[in-house]
């Protein structure tokens, strides 16, 4: 018998049936089966009411009261596939019922009368079906055999999916000795609402909690969502249903009382391992990545479209993951196997699994890369809850807050803003967190880096360099203590400006001339991403150079030559030296800045014979006086007169000096500049 803890979690699941497919994020429609759940818990029906209504909508959806109608169209079918859980729940609150309820309920957990059976070719299923009356199949028979082609299709369609459970790993359901008319799996077909359903029938002879079941499916799968399968609609609903309810038949030989949040996300996932190319399952994805903040392990009707948590499982390790999973359930609970499958066979926790998970669940449709689901981009994308692109933002709470293995994105633009983005996180202090960065260069090319987090606070903080280089960087938070409330986080962004300042010497000597005029020249640049104010100023510890300062505006990466005028007083001797300084700062960070140095030395200037700081025709009459005319020395030394530098001055070098002055001829070859 189920315990009380699985019926509630199973009249949760039913309660909160919702009905996602064509619907957007804010416009959530619940089903019947929610709707009626809703009404018996709210006081507005009672117990056996609510059965009967619920029974309904597997057998007859067009008796229903138009209040539960909400999801029929102009045929009645169901989006969801609850009718498996309806009869669990019944099956296990059946001494609750009234006598007059149990004999109304007792007919659909009775096998359906018909008229002809079909033995599957694979040998494992018996299809029984009729030809006339409300439950009658498709009737076309085109190859002429006696079977109607809807029977052998489906027929087929189960084999496939027999044939990959076996391929798989999975045991077989329990036989049911010679129910049906003998020990194959029998199927039967009836005029439903729902897809199909298993029924639980008696306990299974193993020492766990399996059950010997039989399976329905509908009787001609029109009307249903629409799907992907190559051979159409009708084609897709019924592949999805064969692989769908034949894996809850093979699960409840394992344990018919596992979490329901799993029951239902391992059924849809099967879809996709058995018939990859229908995608009926995507009628269920919107569910999930339009509210990323619900829990994993919720059981509702969010469970079905949670095939993705298996999706993820399969294509980042192996399918045998799944199967090994189920293996571990017939003995212990299912948090406990998933974390020891994990840890054991890839050394993987669970924690940091689902951490995985909520960076791969960003990656789809526009955002799909090359690296995560191989079906990405067909996904929807995952709902972000909140966009930033002016900055500071101040702490603040979270746009919603996550359950027990649930997550929360938010997303930051540079916008205008450039330089290193700060982010912080602060987690509710009694929940386990993740949180992770998601840097995008464009809209589908990522890299991810880990928040460290403070293990009592849960806080950390992060900075992301250069911040306006990136398209995008999206906060991907996920609350990690299952099955637990949900909790609130808080963060906050800011832009700071990494001003920067770099300098290099463009005078490379360090040679003066007494009385004269030296400029010295040093290339600024402005090493920040935005623009940029760069100031110059010299000194000298002799008086050699006139402090001055200089400004000039340098856009990102930008750069200038500053020039500054070394002046040693006329007369200053040979060789004397005076250590020469500049800086360079940022107006935006005057902490940024940058210091250079050199020596200045005094150094002789041939062609200056009279020691004055220049070359002009006072020198060439005090070089003629010299040769010619008995004069003194030139200054400060005799070598100041040899201007072609042989070391000898004589006729050549007046004559080298003339042409240098107004022929245009060279300068004084042995000169430092």
């Amino acid at each position: 018998m189920k315990n009380t803890v699985y019926n509630f979690l199973l009249i949760a699941l039913l309660a909160s049936a919702v009905t996602v497919s064509a619907v957007g994020k804010d416009r959530p429609v619940v089903s019947p089966v929610g709707l009626i759940e809703s009404d018996y818990l709210a006081g507005r029906i009672d117990l056996d009411t609510k059965v009967l209504l619920q029974l309904k909508t597997i057998k007859s959806p067009e008796e229903l009261p138009q209040r539960y109608r909400s999801d029929l169209t102009s045929s009645p079918r169901f989006t969801d596939r609850s009718a498996t859980l309806i009869l669990l729940e019944i099956r296990r609150i059946w001494d609750q019922l009234s006598y007059e309820t149990k004999l109304a309920a007792n007919p659909a957990f009775e096998r359906l009368p018909s008229d002809f059976f079909f033995d599957s070719p694979g040998g494992f299923f018996k299809l029984h079906y009729n030809d006339t009356g409300v439950n009658a199949v498709p009737l076309a028979d085109d190859n002429s055999n006696g079977v109607p082609d809807f029977v052998e299709k489906c027929a087929a369609y189960l084999d496939t999916s027999h044939t990959k459970h076996v391929l798989l790993g999975y045991v077989n359901p329990p036989s049911d000795g010679t129910e049906g008319g003998d020990s194959l799996y029998d199927i039967y077909f009836e005029n439903s609402g729902y897809y199909g359903y298993v029924v639980n029938e008696t306990q299974g002879p193993e020492p766990w909690d399996d059950f010997i079941t039989f399976m329905v499916m509908n009787k001609d799968f029109l009307g249903f969502p629409p799907n992907s399968d190559p051979e159409g609609q009708v084609a897709g609903a019924a592949k999805a249903t064969a692989a769908h309810e034949f894996h809850h038949s093979v699960q409840f030989s394992y344990n018919a009382t596992i979490d329901l949040w799993f029951l239902e996300s391992d059924a849809v996932h099967m879809e996709d391992i058995v018939f990859d190319q229908t995608d009926d399952n995507y009628n269920y994805l919107q569910a999930f990545f339009d509210w990323p903040q619900t829990s994993l392990t919720e059981n509702t009707i969010h469970a079905y479209s949670c095939f993705v948590w298996e999706m993820f499982l399969v294509e980042k390790f192996d399918t045998s993951l799944i199967r090994a999973i189920w293996e571990g359930v017939r003995f212990d609970p299912l948090f406990d196997v998933m974390s020891d499958t994990l840890s054991g066979r890839y050394g993987w926790s669970l924690d940091s699994a689902f951490s995985e998970f909520i960076n791969w669940n960003y990656c789809t449709a526009n955002r799909a890369d090359t690296f995560h689901y191989s079906e990405a981009a067909t996904y929807p994308s995952v709902w972000v809850d909140r966009t930033h692109s002016i900055y500071p933002v101040a702490l603040q709470p979270g746009p919603a807050s996550p359950a027990g293995y649930g997550s929360c994105y938010v997303s930051f633009f540079p916008g205008t803003s450039a330089g290193t983005l700060h982010l912080t996180f602060n987690g509710d202090n009694d929940r386990d967190w993740s949180a992770w960065l998601i840097k995008s260069t464009a809209d589908n090319v990522h890299s991810f880096e880990k928040m460290t987090l403070e293990s009592v606070n849960k806080s950390g903080t992060i900075d992301i360099p250069e911040f306006h280089n990136y398209y995008r960087v999206a906060l991907a938070a996920a609350n990690l203590s299952e099955f637990s409330a949900t909790a609130a986080f808080f963060y906050s962004a800011s832009v700071s400006v990494p001003y920067g300042v770099s300098t290099t010497w463009m005078t490379t000597d360090s040679a003066v001339y007494s009385g004269g005029i030296r400029k010295f020249e040093v290339l600024a640049v402005n090493d920040a991403p935005v623009t940029d104010i760069l100031s110059i100023t010299a000194w000298d510890d002799r008086g050699w150079i006139l402090p001055d300062t200089v400004n000039e505006s340098l856009l990102p990466g930008e750069d200038t030559v500053f020039t500054f005028s070394v002046t040693p007083p006329q007369g200053t001797a040979l060789g004397m030296l005076s250590n020469m300084q500049y800086k360079v700062w940022s107006w935006g960070d005057t902490s940024q800045n940058v210091v250079g140095d050199a020596v200045g030395e005094i150094q002789l200037q041939r062609g200056d014979i009279n020691f004055s700081g220049s070359i002009d025709i006072s020198d060439l009459t005090f070089f003629v006086d010299y040769l010619f005319g008995g004069g003194p020395l030139p200054q400060p030394v005799e070598e100041s007169a040899d201007f072609d530098c042989t070391v000898d001055v004589n006729i050549t070098d007046l004559t080298s000096f003339v042409e240098f002055l107004f022929m245009a001829g060279p300068a004084a070859p042995c000169n430092p500049y």
